[in-house]
């Protein structure tokens, strides 16, 4: 009995010793436009806040489409500690649902993503004196980013913690049959 319990702790450790790297990814802490925010003048500049140290990745970093399917001119992309930043064409921006989607570079090489939506109240002014005061503030968004492509943390609980559960289970279910035979 006590060898089983060994070789149970043994494989657990290993389950566990495997998995948690992989949770080590940076995620979208905070955002501006903050995701669900409702805005009354378009944004002139995104922001978003990270984790962990991130880089541009190789294609575009943030990309924002409108209520109509245009995606609105996006430049000066950069990206400095866990923060990128990019300047946008407030110009494209239409009354309505927007959704803005991201790509990151995490620390490890790979790359990271997301999406989230703002809304727009009104459609942007021809002119381009818009009040700074009216751009919303930052706001944090949920401590997992939403990913464009469903990933295997989707329903909310880690990988590693099923591992684990489906591991629990096969050994005692073999200790269960082995203590039946004896």
């Amino acid at each position: 009995m006590r060898r089983y319990f060994s070789a149970l702790v043994l494989a657990l450790l290993a389950a566990t010793a495997v998995a948690v790297p992989a949770q080590a990814h940076a995620e979208l802490k905070s955002s501006n436009p903050a995701s669900g925010a409702a805005l009354d003048a378009p944004p002139q500049q995104v922001e978003l806040t990270f984790s962990d140290v991130i880089s541009l990745p190789d294609g575009p970093a943030i990309t924002i489409t409108g209520p109509d399917g245009a995606t609105w001119p996006v430049t000066q992309a950069a990206a400095v500690d866990r923060t990128i930043t990019a300047k946008v064409d407030a110009g494209a921006a239409k009354a309505g649902a927007h959704t803005l989607a991201w790509q990151a570079k995490a620390d490890d090489g790979d790359t990271i993503s997301g999406t989230f939506t703002f809304t727009m109240n009104v459609a942007a002014q021809t002119s381009s004196a818009t009040p700074a005061s009216s751009v919303a503030v930052s706001a944090p968004v949920s401590g997992t980013p939403p990913s464009a492509t469903p990933s295997p943390e989707s329903g909310g609980v880690p990988v590693w913690v099923w591992i684990l559960v489906a591991l629990a289970v096969v050994v005692g279910a073999v200790l269960l049959a082995r203590r039946r035979q004896a």
